[in-house]
């Protein structure tokens, strides 16, 4: 059994690590946001629309060139400077930056990419807007199957 001030020196030491940690977490709050692409730190900063509408169309089975042809529904261009398109093997798949456009449309075609291949594939298509040197990369489109014959 612990004696009565042992049981007191647990107590205040058991109070003074939850007022650190409460301190701790308080002052988190007020810390300034640096990043001069942050649209919450930065108001002239505004984040690109996400991707809608977007539709393909793919090459006839033993076609070749294949090719997977994509078209969405352009963002305005006061939020949009182009789009990144992603191609994943599964929808909860790691996906692979595949190349960027400033239109609102794609063709990955086997003429430059190797990897146009027969099977099933997943792409997400993602907005951006330049900034400063870099770009702010939008909210990435829900995964769209697409079976190359």
């Amino acid at each position: 059994m612990l004696s009565q001030n042992k049981k007191h020196a647990f107590q205040i030491g058991l109070s003074l690590c939850i007022l650190l940690v409460i301190s701790v977490l308080v002052s988190s709050c007020g810390l300034k946001r640096s990043n001069p692409l942050d649209p919450l730190g930065n108001s002239g900063v505004v984040s690109p629309d996400p991707v809608v509408g977007i539709s393909y169309s793919t090459s006839a089975t033993n076609q070749n060139p294949r090719f997977v042809s994509l078209r969405w529904t352009a963002n305005s261009p006061s939020n949009t400077s182009g789009y990144y398109i992603y191609r994943g093997i599964g929808y909860y798949s790691a996906f692979a930056l595949v190349d960027s456009v400033t239109t609102n449309e794609f063709i990955h075609s086997s003429t430059n990419d190797q990897t146009v291949l027969p099977g099933d594939y997943y792409y997400r298509i993602s907005a951006y807007k330049g900034y400063n040197g870099g770009n702010l990369e939008g909210r990435k489109s829900e995964p769209l199957f697409v079976r190359v014959p």
